[in-house]
């Protein structure tokens, strides 16, 4: 067997290949296309590849394994830490990768099914029109200031209008000047809501949507987010491993008998940890009463609402992952803390 590392790039990717003792056999920069990807793989198949996460990751893998190559994943945070150098360059990162995936000293990350990559670019096309919109709304309020106009809150359906009669009454060359931005906010709105209706759609007929809809504060949005980015429930022992997947657990700096706990971690899928914040915040405000509600609830009067808000997103994602696993509803007194812990 052979083993291979690529250091993937948009334009160009650097190869490494080495063979069982370690002994570099090619290495090499290639176009980042299929068919390079293949062609300079060919004449040492099969080879064992690993490559780090990153936008084109699976992609890559699977371009590989239809060339008749093993291709794993390699988380790119520990990954960095391996091929942490003074010199560091494309080729260096490339032998380095094939020489851990040699070695076997690593942990492939999970590659998601065609349907839950479908669902996720879905949800990112849709969070990229949000914040196109919010941005423009940011962007036309400092404008308006500069020219003595304050907006004040508005709806994001009423704002373009809002806009409009705010400056025709400063002049008509105002309004001009700021309808190419309020054309681009209608339509990047329009969409964003054409996309989440879509979704919702979609959903009415998934059992497994409804089973966590059925918690107090998770909308149609989180639970799709949920289950395109878990994927699949089985390849977590535990709950803790979701909530630190999410990057909702402490940070622990251990030595000795020195053990200090920090802030959240935050290096877990930010869409996830994001809409899973979210729904704790509605469930606080708005959802029904159950158990998990009122521990949140209490918790914010001695730590604070934004603390309390994070702990509750942390049992969500322990909760949701678990009426997955059963394929039950959420039952607000039975939904208790202890079972979620």
């Amino acid at each position: 067997m052979n083993y291979a590392g690529i250091d993937l790039a948009s334009k160009s990717s650097a190869v490494a290949v080495v063979d069982e003792q370690g002994n570099v056999m090619e290495q090499r920069e290639v176009a980042t296309d299929a068919g390079q990807l293949a062609k300079v793989l060919a004449p040492f198949t099969p080879v064992s590849v690993v490559v780090e996460s990153s936008p084109l990751a699976e992609w890559a893998c699977q371009v590989l394994e239809e060339a008749g190559h093993q291709a794993q994943i390699i988380d790119a945070r520990a990954a960095k830490h391996l091929m942490d150098a003074r010199k560091k360059t494309d080729r260096r990162d490339a032998q380095t990768l094939a020489q851990i995936v040699r070695s076997g000293w690593f942990q492939p990350v999970h590659r998601k099914s065609d349907s839950a990559r479908l669902e996720r670019t879905q949800l990112q096309g849709r969070q990229g029109l949000v914040r196109t919109y919010c941005s423009i709304d940011s962007q036309v309020r400092g404008l308006l200031r500069a020219h003595g106009i304050c907006l004040g809150r508005v709806s994001k359906r009423r704002f373009p209008q809002w806009v409009r009669e705010r400056a025709q009454q400063h002049s008509e060359a105002l309004v001009a000047v700021l309808e190419p931005l309020l054309a681009v906010y209608e339509h990047s709105l329009e969409q964003a809501e054409a996309m989440k209706k879509q979704m919702q759609a979609q959903q009415r007929e998934d059992e497994l949507q409804q089973q966590l809809q059925s918690v107090p504060g998770v909308g149609p949005l989180t639970a799709k987010v949920f289950a395109s980015t878990v994927d699949d429930p089985q390849r977590f022992a535990n709950g803790e491993q979701v909530a630190d997947y999410a990057g909702l657990t402490p940070g622990v700096t251990q030595s000795g008998e020195r053990c200090v706990r920090g802030s959240i971690t935050r290096q877990g899928d930010h869409l996830l940890r994001w809409h899973l914040v979210e729904a704790a915040h509605a469930m606080i405000r708005q959802g029904g009463d159950c158990r998990l509600k009122r521990w949140a609830r209490q918790l914010a009067e001695t730590k604070g609402a934004a603390k309390a808000r994070v702990a509750l997103a942390r049992k969500l994602a322990i909760v949701l992952w678990r009426l997955w696993l059963k394929g039950e509803r959420f039952e607000p007194e039975h939904g208790t803390v202890a079972a979620a812990a």
